[in-house]
């Protein structure tokens, strides 16, 4: 397992795509106001509820791995230009995370084939994340990225997320260790890319962070394929037009 880390985004191609066992991490990924911005945003908005795909069955009867969240969206039409969102999402909620979407394919030089979900998780302590993949064994060319929000984030507070060489569906906490092969800390601003298929899980915080709550995006696809010429031009005059108007529209030197 290798982690890899950069300071800035970097082109999908055949030299480095599918990745295998490989994470990359890219570190500052969102300009730092409008990060920020967002981050305060989601906090303040009506969108948490239960309806992320996060949730588990247990031999108990009992929940092992439930977070609060929401869903931004959770398919495609059959075109693939546009995501379905949930009925009970409103769509104000969905304009920075269609701008999101349209910045990591436009960074990363891919479009979604299959498209699965994006949404919202949150963790407060004890609420560790269960062993758990994102798609099928044989769906090779899947993509996946975890996005983490907050603006502050005490080292000491924990939240990493653990990477397992074995699947063991709601295995949690200390009983994963055996099968750990990586890990990735919990930053603020930082984007992680990845390969699905492998196991993986996130810790909760740890109770020195008493009430904070360790708030991700997560944004994946089973299939995606490299972008070409007709791709860039069709989404970098939209993405750079929605961004301007964005920041003429709201001061974003209050979340400095």
């Amino acid at each position: 397992m290798k982690i890899i880390y950069h300071d800035k985004p970097f082109r999908l191609d055949e030299t480095n795509y599918p990745f295998g066992k490989v994470v990359h991490v890219v570190d500052n990924y969102m300009e730092d106001s409008l990060w920020r911005w967002w981050d305060r945003k989601i906090v303040s908005s009506n969108i948490w509820s239960k309806t992320n795909q996060v949730s588990s069955d247990s031999k108990t009867g009992l929940p092992q791995h439930s977070f609060w969240g929401g869903t931004f969206f959770n398919s495609m039409h059959h075109n693939h230009d546009g995501l379905d969102i949930p009925e009970e999402t409103q769509r104000k909620d969905t304009y920075m995370p269609h701008f999101f979407d349209r910045k990591v394919r436009t960074d990363f030089g891919f479009e979604w084939v299959n498209y699965d979900y994006m949404g919202l998780n949150s963790q407060t302590q004890g609420l560790d994340g269960t062993n758990h993949s994102d798609c099928e064994p044989d769906k090779e060319w899947n993509l996946s990225f975890l996005f983490y929000l907050n603006t502050f984030w005490n080292p000491n507070w924990g939240g990493d997320l653990r990477f397992y060489d074995y699947l063991e569906p709601s295995g949690a906490g200390e009983s994963q260790d055996k099968y750990e092969i990586a890990r990735v800390q919990f930053k603020p601003n930082r984007l992680l890319l990845f390969d699905g298929r492998i196991p993986h899980g996130a810790e909760a915080p740890k109770p020195c962070a008493k009430y904070i709550d360790r708030r991700s995006i997560v944004h994946r696809g089973r299939e995606i394929r490299f972008a070409d010429r007709e791709d860039e031009t069709r989404r970098s005059a939209p993405l750079k037009h929605r961004y301007n108007r964005w920041v003429k529209q709201h001061d974003f030197r209050n979340y400095q």
